[in-house]
């Protein structure tokens, strides 16, 4: 995996090293570039910051090792041909030798340029061409000309058809043609689905007068972007048609060109925008709407017109107003803020390109992680920066308050309530709406865990907006799930998690919050991570699916059942959390967290901590997880080796010291960690406190270690060795005790996951294989692996206690309960009987009554709690708590 990472300075947080998916030019000049003074400045002034495609020189270049080079652009531009001929020269990429309907006024643009331009009007432009490509050189075609004063604004032919002289010639030379099309982008505003006062005076956007030309180019030339699209093999496409004529082939070509560009362009700027009214209008009248709203006005005995304008109304503050100025003022607001607050951003550039391959074919969910309120913000600034287009973003109505509801409306937000309970028209709306932006060609994010995590954990998957997703994709070509990691050193909302997590009430999101915001810019939060799980094809879901409930070959995938839509659903929901929790990248924060909160006794010295690192770096490779590069240090010269001792020098030359002082730093910065000197020794030890929040951090990285702790939790009950089946069957317990709590691989069955992880313990010597049984390895990290889930045991056995409270037929109010066992918790703790303030915690307490719900130890609703059925055994309670006391 490739990563492009911004180097932690306050000034900019865009890649000082690698550009992220766009490179500025900074190549040295050709031999022959000897521009006169007039176009020297205007290249100097203008096209210097063109931000171009990565991969464009090299997509070029190899075109050029493999044939004649002839690039294509869409509509007849002056501004592109000039563009392109300057870029060729800085790139030293084949010179363009021809080029069609420019006129005469431009034959030598370079003054003492090296070549002349064959723009000879004294012989057919079709002989020009041709003498051009038997000469094996290169050539810019303009597929077609702005409309004029009157006619239709979708670009027109051109008299002369070019792209046939290429077929013609291809079939005359011996070097294949390689066609590459160059999409200019010179704008940030997508088109407009309905004709302007602007459009109808200076042409539309996508084909703009020239006055617009000159304008779009004079306000956006710092923004303007090169795209290159997949080049075309023209031999390669008439060996496979041969039974096309030179005029068919001549279409098939040409449709195929101005589809790529067409989509590259779409990438960047979006879909053509409707406003906001007309998209009311059309769902309010589409008839699957209307049938809900008729359902609705019988059932309520309204008129029709009365729901009707109640249906607008909801979708009026439903529906996104996304405006290109806005996007701009927030991404230059956003580039000052981040830059004040982070030290970087660290972006996943291979999962970029996957991304942008994705939104080439259709349009995308993007389903990130959530753990923080900058997570609405953060990927459409990346994806901006990254040249595609932002996504409208499912946000809560708890953030359409003013004005901050206003802002973010016209930055692509749309506002959902959080629960549709008895609003059965409004849940179609919001159905209805999302087939409709998806149909239109929007990309669309939305958070699959419904709100922010609290515990650095991911939370369960939440199915209401993806399944209404489901139904829109089944109706579409294309459509791709793409997972996305955001990971944070440490999170904006810290002291409010931290209060929340304790037992606190949730503070609503206000004006007041937004006041507070010149306190969080004051502040240091470290760097920014964002990675890339592996993208999902519903087509290819659909396909699976059908396979796996062996239906028919030739059965159509997208007709399904109830329980195999509901199958398909839960199925899509885990596949992308495992996806997501699998790309989501091991930071330094991460690392000294689960060192810290790991260690047993009250505080450990600086050399502790870095050798306690290493060890678990060397784990988490062996993990397959993904490390920032920030926390190793880039030496080839240094692998892993099959050696536990030599496993763990290794690992400790590879770990970057530096980075574990920053994020000692950071934790100090945020009052999570204590550092005092004592006899020439730094030591760090968290507060009481402070664990709760230092735990944030471990957990972003604990479920890489869940299956070998599970394994290493249940080997501790024993000093010798145990069968192996028995092992497996207390791990399976344990899995299921702990099925709320933690995400498990959603490929593999418990037997496969069991397996893996233990054949890992066993390579690493950990454990050891005895007489047909398994024992823990004496200094290994069987010991530390089970301490990363004391805090989890404890918590569920403080939860077992609790419920001796509750009375048959009296139920009891769940937040009255959570108060009482949190209560009784820090009374355990203060005496000494609870180890690890960290267990003290409400999510721990919630996932603990749903476990023993399933157990049938208790009757839970979302209000009230009451003993079950497996509790009017007097000791079933006592039992349970045994249990898990007898792991600890």
């Amino acid at each position: 995996m490739t990563q492009a990472r911004t180097e932690p300075e306050r000034q900019s947080i865009r890649p000082a090293v690698e550009e992220p998916g766009l490179s500025t030019l900074e190549q040295p000049e050709a031999p022959t570039f000897e521009p006169n003074r007039w176009l020297r400045w205007l290249y100097t002034r203008f096209f210097r910051h063109m931000r171009i495609d990565e991969n464009w020189s090299g997509v070029v270049r190899e075109a050029a090792a493999r044939g004649i080079v002839v690039y294509v652009v869409r509509s007849i531009s002056v501004l592109d041909f000039l563009c392109l001929d300057y870029l060729v020269k800085r790139f030293r990429l084949p010179l363009v030798r021809f080029a069609n309907d420019l006129g005469l006024w431009i034959l030598e643009p370079f003054g003492r340029g090296g070549r002349r331009l064959s723009f000879r009007r004294q012989i057919p432009q079709e002989e020009a061409l041709a003498k051009v490509l038997h000469e094996q050189e290169s050539a810019l075609l303009f597929l077609r000309r702005n409309p004029s004063w009157g006619e239709r604004p979708t670009g027109q032919g051109l008299d002369v058809d070019l792209i046939r002289t290429l077929v013609e010639q291809q079939r005359k030379i011996d070097r294949p043609i390689s066609i590459v099309p160059q999409t200019f982008v010179w704008t940030q505003r997508p088109p407009n689905k309905e004709p302007t006062i602007v459009d109808l005076l200076f042409g539309p956007s996508e084909w703009p007068g020239r006055l617009r030309v000159i304008l779009q180019f004079v306000f956006n030339y710092r923004n303007a972007q090169l795209r290159s699209g997949q080049p075309f093999d023209v031999r390669a496409f008439l060996d496979e048609h041969q039974d096309l004529t030179d005029a068919e082939a001549a279409d098939r070509i040409r449709y195929a060109l101005l589809r790529r560009i067409e989509r590259e362009r779409q990438v960047v700027l979006g879909p053509a925008k409707k406003t906001a009214s007309r998209i009311r209008e059309e769902l309010v009248r589409s008839p699957r709407v209307r049938k809900h709203i008729e359902a609705a006005a019988k059932e309520q005995g309204k008129p029709v017109e009365v729901i009707e304008r109640q249906a607008d109304e909801e979708l009026h503050q439903l529906a996104a107003k996304m405006d290109p100025n806005m996007i701009g003022l927030f991404r230059r607001v956003l580039r000052w803020v981040f830059t004040r607050i982070y030290d970087g951003f660290v972006v996943d550039t291979e999962g970029i390109e996957r991304v942008r391959e994705a939104a080439r074919r259709g349009p995308m969910i993007l389903l990130p992680s959530h753990k923080s309120h900058v997570d609405y913000l953060v990927l459409s600034y990346m994806l901006n920066d990254y040249s595609v287009s932002p996504p409208l973003i499912a946000a809560g109505e708890n953030l359409g308050f003013f004005p901050l509801g206003w802002f973010l409306r016209r930055a692509g937000a749309f506002f959902i309530r959080r629960s549709f309970r008895g609003r059965k028209l409004y849940s179609q709306l919001v159905g209805a709406y999302l087939r409709k932006i998806l149909v239109e060609g929007w990309n669309v994010e939305f958070f699959l865990e419904g709100g922010r995590s609290r515990t650095g954990k991911l939370l369960p998957p939440k199915l209401g907006l993806l399944s209404m997703v489901l139904d829109a994709g089944l109706r579409l070509p294309s459509l791709s799930f793409v997972p996305i990691s955001i990971g944070y050193e440490r999170v904006i909302e810290q002291g409010a998690y931290t209060h929340e997590l304790s037992g606190g009430e949730k503070r609503p999101e206000s004006v007041g919050g937004l006041l507070r915001t010149p306190r969080v810019l004051r502040s240091r939060y470290g760097r920014l991570y964002i990675q890339f799980g592996q993208i999902f094809e519903l087509k290819d879901l659909l396909e699976e699916a059908a396979h796996l409930r062996g239906a028919d070959a030739d059965a159509d995938t997208r007709e399904l059942r109830p329980p195999e839509r509901r199958a398909l659903i839960n199925r899509i929901a885990h596949r992308v959390t495992y996806e997501i929790d699998r790309a989501t990248i091991v930071t330094p924060a991460a690392l000294v967290a689960s060192a810290l909160l790991s260690h047993e006794r009250r505080g450990m010295t600086h050399e502790e901590l870095v050798e306690r690192c290493a060890t678990l770096l060397a784990a988490l490779q062996r993990q397959g997880a993904r490390i920032a590069r920030t926390v190793m240090r880039d030496d080839p010269q240094l692998v892993a080796p099959r050696d536990r001792d030599a496993e763990g020098d290794t690992a400790r030359a590879l770990l970057r010291e530096e980075s574990i002082e920053e994020a000692v730093a950071l934790f100090v910065d945020a009052k999570l960690v204590t550092t005092v000197e004592a006899d020439g020794a730094r030591i760090h030890s968290v507060p009481d406190d402070r664990r709760l929040g230092l735990e944030y951090h471990k957990n972003t990285v604990l479920h890489f270690f869940v299956p070998s702790a599970l394994i290493a939790t249940a080997l501790r009950l024993e000093e010798a060795a145990i069968e192996e089946d028995d092992l497996r069957e207390r791990v399976s317990s344990l899995s299921r005790l702990f099925k709320y709590e933690f995400m498990y691989r959603a490929d593999a069955t418990f037997d496969e996951i069991f397996d893996d992880a233990l054949e890992r313990m066993v390579e690493a010597g950990e454990v050891a294989r005895v007489d047909g049984g398994i024992r823990k390895v004496e200094g290994s990290l069987v010991p530390l692996y089970a301490r990363m889930l004391r805090s989890y045991f404890e918590a569920y056995r403080l939860a077992a206690l609790a419920l001796e409270s509750l009375e048959p037929g009296a139920p009891t109010k769940r937040k009255d309960w959570l108060k009482q066992a949190l209560s009784r918790g820090n009374k355990l703790f203060l005496a000494g009987q609870i180890e690890l303030r960290e267990s003290l915690c409400k999510p721990k307490l919630e996932n603990a009554i749903s476990a023993f719900h399933d157990a049938g130890l208790v009757r839970a609703t979302e209000a009230t709690l009451e003993p079950g059925a497996a509790l009017d055994d007097d000791e079933a309670l006592g039992a349970v708590e045994r249990r898990l006391a007898k792991y600890l």
